[in-house]
Protein backbone atom coordinates (compact mmCIF):
# COMPACT_ATOMS: atom_id res chain seq x y z
CA UNK A 1 0.00 0.00 0.00
CA UNK A 2 1.85 3.18 -1.02
CA UNK A 3 1.57 6.18 1.09
CA UNK A 4 0.92 4.64 3.81
CA UNK A 5 3.37 5.77 6.59
CA UNK A 6 2.52 6.27 9.43
CA UNK A 7 -0.87 4.96 8.98
CA UNK A 8 0.47 0.83 8.79
CA UNK A 9 -0.77 -1.26 11.53
CA UNK A 10 0.09 -5.06 12.36
CA UNK A 11 -3.34 -6.79 12.60
CA UNK A 12 -5.17 -4.32 10.49
CA UNK A 13 -7.20 -5.43 7.77
CA UNK A 14 -6.63 -3.59 4.56
CA UNK A 15 -9.83 -1.92 4.67
CA UNK A 16 -9.00 -0.19 7.86
CA UNK A 17 -5.56 0.78 6.22
CA UNK A 18 -7.66 2.44 3.34
CA UNK A 19 -10.35 4.24 5.69
CA UNK A 20 -7.38 5.54 8.11
CA UNK A 21 -5.70 6.53 4.80
CA UNK A 22 -9.47 8.35 3.44
CA UNK A 23 -9.38 10.38 6.97
CA UNK A 24 -5.70 11.72 6.67
CA UNK A 25 -5.98 12.41 2.86
CA UNK A 26 -9.43 13.10 2.22
CA UNK A 27 -10.87 14.52 5.41
CA UNK A 28 -7.31 16.20 6.51
CA UNK A 29 -7.61 14.63 10.09
CA UNK A 30 -4.68 15.80 12.44
CA UNK A 31 -2.40 12.75 12.82
CA UNK A 32 -3.30 12.69 17.00
CA UNK A 33 -6.96 11.97 15.67
CA UNK A 34 -5.37 9.53 13.02
CA UNK A 35 -3.24 7.71 15.77
CA UNK A 36 -6.11 7.53 18.06
CA UNK A 37 -8.74 6.05 15.43
CA UNK A 38 -5.58 3.52 14.54
CA UNK A 39 -5.49 2.23 18.15
CA UNK A 40 -9.41 1.72 18.26
CA UNK A 41 -9.40 0.05 15.46
CA UNK A 42 -5.98 -2.18 16.83
CA UNK A 43 -8.00 -2.92 19.58
CA UNK A 44 -11.03 -3.93 17.72
CA UNK A 45 -9.54 -5.90 15.56
CA UNK A 46 -6.62 -7.86 18.43
CA UNK A 47 -10.87 -8.35 20.64
CA UNK A 48 -12.03 -10.09 16.91
CA UNK A 49 -8.72 -12.36 17.06
CA UNK A 50 -9.56 -13.77 20.34
CA UNK A 51 -13.38 -14.18 18.97
CA UNK A 52 -11.25 -16.03 15.68
CA UNK A 53 -13.38 -13.91 13.45
CA UNK A 54 -12.75 -11.01 11.11
CA UNK A 55 -14.10 -7.15 11.26
CA UNK A 56 -16.08 -8.31 7.99
CA UNK A 57 -17.74 -10.68 9.95
CA UNK A 58 -18.30 -8.88 13.48
CA UNK A 59 -21.54 -8.66 14.61
CA UNK A 60 -23.77 -6.89 16.88
CA UNK A 61 -23.21 -9.29 19.26
CA UNK A 62 -19.34 -9.17 19.10
CA UNK A 63 -19.66 -5.23 19.39
CA UNK A 64 -21.96 -5.54 22.74
CA UNK A 65 -19.32 -7.85 23.83
CA UNK A 66 -16.58 -5.76 23.21
CA UNK A 67 -18.37 -2.31 24.92
CA UNK A 68 -18.71 -4.70 27.85
CA UNK A 69 -15.52 -5.43 27.74
CA UNK A 70 -14.38 -1.72 27.85
CA UNK A 71 -16.77 -1.19 30.89
CA UNK A 72 -15.50 -3.98 32.95
CA UNK A 73 -12.23 -2.30 32.62
CA UNK A 74 -13.24 0.74 34.02
CA UNK A 75 -12.74 3.05 30.85
CA UNK A 76 -12.80 6.59 30.91
CA UNK A 77 -16.34 7.58 29.14
CA UNK A 78 -14.60 9.96 26.79
CA UNK A 79 -12.42 6.80 25.03
CA UNK A 80 -15.20 4.28 24.95
CA UNK A 81 -17.18 7.05 23.14
CA UNK A 82 -14.08 8.20 21.10
CA UNK A 83 -14.14 4.37 20.02
CA UNK A 84 -17.78 3.90 19.31
CA UNK A 85 -17.21 6.90 17.13
CA UNK A 86 -14.24 5.43 15.00
CA UNK A 87 -15.88 2.32 14.84
CA UNK A 88 -19.50 3.86 13.89
CA UNK A 89 -17.39 5.75 11.31
CA UNK A 90 -15.48 2.80 9.78
CA UNK A 91 -18.10 0.61 9.43
CA UNK A 92 -20.31 3.14 7.68
CA UNK A 93 -17.67 4.07 5.18
CA UNK A 94 -17.08 0.33 4.72
CA UNK A 95 -20.95 -0.33 4.25
CA UNK A 96 -20.89 2.20 1.22
CA UNK A 97 -17.96 0.92 -0.15
CA UNK A 98 -18.54 -2.78 -0.27
CA UNK A 99 -22.70 -3.76 -0.90
CA UNK A 100 -23.86 -6.23 1.99
CA UNK A 101 -21.82 -4.65 4.68
CA UNK A 102 -23.35 -4.75 8.05
CA UNK A 103 -22.10 -2.33 10.87
CA UNK A 104 -22.29 -3.74 14.38
CA UNK A 105 -22.21 -0.38 15.89
CA UNK A 106 -25.49 0.82 13.99
CA UNK A 107 -27.53 1.07 17.07
CA UNK A 108 -24.90 1.84 19.67
CA UNK A 109 -25.68 4.79 22.06
CA UNK A 110 -22.86 6.74 23.60
CA UNK A 111 -21.84 6.39 26.80
CA UNK A 112 -23.49 8.71 29.23
CA UNK A 113 -20.79 11.15 31.10
CA UNK A 114 -20.08 13.92 33.67
CA UNK A 115 -18.58 16.61 32.52
CA UNK A 116 -15.61 17.17 34.23
CA UNK A 117 -14.53 20.59 34.71
CA UNK A 118 -11.03 21.26 33.07
CA UNK A 119 -7.99 22.01 35.09
CA UNK A 120 -6.18 25.52 35.09
CA UNK A 121 -3.29 27.02 36.60
CA UNK A 122 -3.93 30.54 38.60
CA UNK A 123 -2.13 33.75 37.43
CA UNK A 124 0.38 33.01 39.86
CA UNK A 125 1.07 29.43 38.80
CA UNK A 126 1.59 30.90 35.77
CA UNK A 127 4.13 33.28 36.58
CA UNK A 128 6.13 30.40 38.28
CA UNK A 129 6.67 28.55 35.14
CA UNK A 130 7.58 31.53 33.67
CA UNK A 131 9.95 32.83 35.99
CA UNK A 132 11.68 29.35 36.49
CA UNK A 133 12.78 29.71 32.77
CA UNK A 134 17.03 30.20 32.16
CA UNK A 135 18.96 32.99 30.30
CA UNK A 136 20.66 30.11 27.54
CA UNK A 137 19.46 28.61 23.93
CA UNK A 138 17.00 26.31 26.10
CA UNK A 139 15.93 28.61 28.96
CA UNK A 140 14.54 31.78 26.82
CA UNK A 141 13.06 29.01 24.31
CA UNK A 142 11.46 27.36 27.23
CA UNK A 143 10.31 31.19 28.13
CA UNK A 144 8.78 31.84 24.91
CA UNK A 145 6.63 27.88 24.38
CA UNK A 146 4.84 29.29 27.71
CA UNK A 147 3.93 32.65 27.09
CA UNK A 148 3.10 31.05 23.96
CA UNK A 149 0.55 28.55 24.97
CA UNK A 150 -0.89 30.73 27.74
CA UNK A 151 -1.21 33.85 25.19
CA UNK A 152 -2.40 32.12 22.44
CA UNK A 153 -4.31 28.81 23.93
CA UNK A 154 -3.49 27.01 21.23
CA UNK A 155 -3.35 23.09 21.20
CA UNK A 156 0.60 21.26 21.64
CA UNK A 157 0.25 20.28 17.77
CA UNK A 158 -0.78 23.39 16.51
CA UNK A 159 2.43 25.19 18.84
CA UNK A 160 4.70 22.38 17.22
CA UNK A 161 3.68 22.60 13.31
CA UNK A 162 4.31 26.72 13.69
CA UNK A 163 6.75 28.27 11.49
CA UNK A 164 8.09 31.72 11.77
CA UNK A 165 6.50 32.67 8.50
CA UNK A 166 3.20 32.19 10.58
CA UNK A 167 3.83 35.45 13.01
CA UNK A 168 3.17 38.35 11.58
CA UNK A 169 3.06 41.69 13.89
CA UNK A 170 1.41 39.75 17.06
CA UNK A 171 -0.32 37.55 14.87
CA UNK A 172 -0.22 34.27 14.65
CA UNK A 173 -1.69 32.41 11.84
CA UNK A 174 -2.34 28.34 12.89
CA UNK A 175 -3.53 25.49 11.59
CA UNK A 176 -5.82 23.36 13.50
CA UNK A 177 -8.44 20.20 13.38
CA UNK A 178 -9.41 19.55 9.91
CA UNK A 179 -6.50 21.60 8.99
CA UNK A 180 -8.78 24.45 8.98
CA UNK A 181 -6.82 27.90 9.60
CA UNK A 182 -7.48 30.45 11.89
CA UNK A 183 -5.72 33.71 13.58
CA UNK A 184 -4.83 34.08 17.40
CA UNK A 185 -2.76 36.59 18.91
CA UNK A 186 0.24 37.12 21.49
CA UNK A 187 0.19 39.68 23.96
CA UNK A 188 2.98 41.84 24.32
CA UNK A 189 4.92 39.89 27.21
CA UNK A 190 5.18 36.74 24.37
CA UNK A 191 6.46 38.93 21.98
CA UNK A 192 9.20 39.78 24.53
CA UNK A 193 10.10 36.40 24.86
CA UNK A 194 9.91 36.06 21.08
CA UNK A 195 12.35 38.90 20.40
CA UNK A 196 14.77 36.94 23.04
CA UNK A 197 14.86 33.92 21.37
CA UNK A 198 14.72 34.37 17.84
CA UNK A 199 17.89 35.18 17.40
CA UNK A 200 19.21 32.42 19.06
CA UNK A 201 16.91 30.21 17.36
CA UNK A 202 18.84 31.44 14.21
CA UNK A 203 22.03 30.20 15.77
CA UNK A 204 21.13 26.81 17.05
CA UNK A 205 18.53 26.26 13.41
CA UNK A 206 20.08 22.76 11.93
CA UNK A 207 20.36 22.31 7.93
CA UNK A 208 17.48 20.72 6.91
CA UNK A 209 14.36 22.68 5.21
CA UNK A 210 11.76 21.97 8.12
CA UNK A 211 13.96 22.84 10.80
CA UNK A 212 14.51 26.39 8.88
CA UNK A 213 11.26 26.94 9.04
CA UNK A 214 9.71 25.82 12.36
CA UNK A 215 9.14 28.13 15.22
CA UNK A 216 10.29 26.35 18.20
CA UNK A 217 13.14 23.94 18.24
CA UNK A 218 14.83 21.27 20.22
CA UNK A 219 18.41 21.27 21.61
CA UNK A 220 19.34 19.86 18.04
CA UNK A 221 18.24 22.57 16.26
CA UNK A 222 15.39 20.49 14.34
CA UNK A 223 11.74 21.12 15.00
CA UNK A 224 10.35 20.44 18.93
CA UNK A 225 7.67 18.15 19.26
CA UNK A 226 4.51 17.60 21.06
CA UNK A 227 6.09 14.90 23.59
CA UNK A 228 8.84 17.04 23.95
CA UNK A 229 6.65 19.77 24.95
CA UNK A 230 5.24 17.86 27.33
CA UNK A 231 8.70 16.30 28.88
CA UNK A 232 9.59 20.09 29.43
CA UNK A 233 6.27 21.32 31.06
CA UNK A 234 6.66 17.98 33.30
CA UNK A 235 10.28 19.04 33.72
CA UNK A 236 9.44 22.41 35.05
CA UNK A 237 6.53 21.43 37.04
CA UNK A 238 8.93 19.10 39.22
CA UNK A 239 11.27 21.66 39.41
CA UNK A 240 8.69 24.42 40.85
CA UNK A 241 7.29 21.92 43.02
CA UNK A 242 4.21 22.47 41.08
CA UNK A 243 1.00 20.26 42.97
CA UNK A 244 -0.96 20.03 40.00
CA UNK A 245 -0.87 17.54 36.97
CA UNK A 246 0.44 20.33 34.52
CA UNK A 247 0.07 19.64 30.59
CA UNK A 248 0.18 21.13 27.33
CA UNK A 249 -3.39 21.54 27.32
CA UNK A 250 -3.36 23.26 31.32
CA UNK A 251 -2.32 26.16 29.31
CA UNK A 252 -5.02 26.18 27.10
CA UNK A 253 -7.78 25.45 29.94
CA UNK A 254 -5.74 28.85 32.05
CA UNK A 255 -6.10 30.85 28.89
CA UNK A 256 -10.00 29.99 28.08
CA UNK A 257 -10.16 30.55 32.19
CA UNK A 258 -8.94 33.89 32.25
CA UNK A 259 -9.63 35.35 29.59
CA UNK A 260 -13.87 34.56 30.23
CA UNK A 261 -13.41 35.28 33.85
CA UNK A 262 -11.94 38.65 32.17
CA UNK A 263 -15.30 39.42 30.25
CA UNK A 264 -14.76 38.02 26.82
CA UNK A 265 -17.13 37.17 24.61
CA UNK A 266 -17.97 33.65 24.78
CA UNK A 267 -18.09 33.18 20.54
CA UNK A 268 -15.02 35.26 20.28
CA UNK A 269 -12.95 32.49 22.86
CA UNK A 270 -14.72 29.69 20.79
CA UNK A 271 -13.23 31.38 17.48
CA UNK A 272 -9.68 31.48 19.23
CA UNK A 273 -9.74 28.22 20.98
CA UNK A 274 -10.87 26.32 17.09
CA UNK A 275 -13.84 24.97 18.80
CA UNK A 276 -16.55 23.90 16.51
CA UNK A 277 -19.23 23.60 18.93
CA UNK A 278 -19.70 25.82 21.50
CA UNK A 279 -20.99 23.49 24.06
CA UNK A 280 -17.34 22.68 23.99
CA UNK A 281 -16.49 26.13 25.00
CA UNK A 282 -19.08 26.79 27.88
CA UNK A 283 -17.73 24.16 30.03
CA UNK A 284 -15.27 26.75 31.02
CA UNK A 285 -17.81 29.22 32.10
CA UNK A 286 -18.96 26.47 34.61
CA UNK A 287 -15.18 26.37 35.81
CA UNK A 288 -16.13 30.46 36.58
CA UNK A 289 -18.94 29.64 38.16
CA UNK A 290 -17.99 26.72 40.34
CA UNK A 291 -15.63 29.67 41.66
CA UNK A 292 -18.28 31.98 42.46
CA UNK A 293 -20.19 29.39 44.16
CA UNK A 294 -16.77 28.79 46.48
CA UNK A 295 -16.67 32.74 47.27
CA UNK A 296 -20.19 32.84 48.25
CA UNK A 297 -20.02 29.93 50.44
CA UNK A 298 -17.37 31.10 52.21
CA UNK A 299 -18.15 35.27 52.39
CA UNK A 300 -22.44 34.96 52.63
CA UNK A 301 -23.27 34.92 56.46
CA UNK A 302 -26.06 32.84 55.22
CA UNK A 303 -24.64 30.87 53.03
CA UNK A 304 -21.59 29.29 56.00
CA UNK A 305 -22.16 26.23 57.46
CA UNK A 306 -23.58 26.45 61.05
CA UNK A 307 -22.46 23.75 63.60
CA UNK A 308 -25.16 21.82 65.33
CA UNK A 309 -24.66 22.84 69.15
CA UNK A 310 -27.34 20.11 70.33
CA UNK A 311 -30.04 22.73 70.65
CA UNK A 312 -33.33 22.79 69.34
CA UNK A 313 -33.37 23.60 65.33
CA UNK A 314 -36.95 25.43 65.85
Amino acid sequence: MAGCTGIWEVGLSIEAHDWLEHLRDVRRLSEATIRSYRRDLASWSAFLGEQGITDSDAGQSEARMFISRMSSRHMASATVNRRLSALKGYYEWRRRRIPGTVNPFFSTRTVKKGRRLPGYLTHEEIEVFLDSTGIDFAGLRDKFLFELLYSTGCRVGEICSLNVADVVRRQVRVRGKGDKERMVFIGSRAAEALDGYLPLRLEHSAEDSDSRQALILDLRGERLTSRGVYYLIRRYAALTGMAKNVTPHTFRHSFATHVLDEGADIRTVQELLGHASLSTTQIYTHTGIERIKQVYRLSHPHAKRTVNTGGSNV
